[in-house]
């Protein structure tokens, strides 16, 4: 049985833990997808080579790989000098904050626009915000993209016809169309069951997550949005683009 006795936690070492827990999450997060992922996987292959050296007792080679890695830090830092300027950069919290900012603002011009696009055709649409409730579920319902927030894409997407334009795009916090064609969960309310199935998949994702939910009618051509379970009026460009705002700030 596993005892803590000889290994005392003061609330100094819980805390040191953590920073150190998250500092590595934040390595990751920065070195996932460029080419740094290459070299650490090269780094994990050497360090095995080192261990099956020093327990098969090859002394050269340990200590070939022991004088590489007294010299790492320096070797790391001439790589990649231009990714950790870039990385310390972005650890400015003012960065972190417009970066933020900008994403969201660039989401928002995006979607109002998209939407009045499709208002004007009378292109049936369901496009849903992931904000804090993951919707990993639903998107395994539908096709996987993980490609840029595009107007082009999206019109592309509900063209009449196409084999995706019945289900629902889901965009993630990052401003990233990660799936189409997902298939929401209807609504239960009794007193609902009166609006067409888009507006019921709407609120249905609503009532069980705390997405956010624009809903565009084939019918009327009328733009909605759905959050918290409620239903909005037909929106105009000003209305929408102020409830975006304010949900998602």
């Amino acid at each position: 049985m596993l005892s803590f006795e000889h290994f005392p936690l003061g609330w100094r070492d819980v805390i040191d833990i953590a920073l150190v827990t998250i500092c590595f999450y934040y390595l990751l997060r920065f070195v996932r997808g460029t080419r740094a992922v290459a070299a650490l996987q090269g780094l994990v292959l050497l360090l095995f080579i080192y261990i099956v050296a020093r327990m098969l007792s090859f002394f050269t080679l340990s200590w070939l790989l022991e004088s590489f890695f007294g010299s790492l830090f320096l070797v790391i830092v001439v790589l990649f000098s231009d990714d950790i300027r870039k990385g310390l950069a972005s650890i400015n919290p003012r960065s972190l904050f417009r970066k933020k900012e900008t994403i969201r603002d660039s989401l928002i011009h995006e979607l109002v626009n998209v939407s009045l696009d499709l208002a004007k055709t009378k292109t049936g649409a369901i496009i849903v915000l992931e904000l804090n409730v993951a919707l990993g579920d639903y998107m395994q319902r539908g096709v996987a993209l993980d490609a840029k927030l595009s107007a082009d894409l999206i019109k592309t997407i509900f063209f009449p016809n196409t084999a995706l334009h019945d289900g629902a795009i889901i965009i993630n916090r990052d401003g990233r169309i990660v799936a189409a064609g997902c298939v929401l969960p209807l609504t239960k309310m009794l007193e609902r069951q009166s609006y067409g199935t888009r507006h019921r998949a709407a609120l249905g994702v609503t009532e069980v997550s705390d997405a956010l939910a624009i809903v565009i009618s084939e019918e009327r051509g009328a733009i909605t949005i759905a959050h918290e379970g409620h239903l909005s009026n037909p929106l105009n460009h000003e209305r929408m683009e102020r409830i975006l705002t304010n949900v998602l700030s």
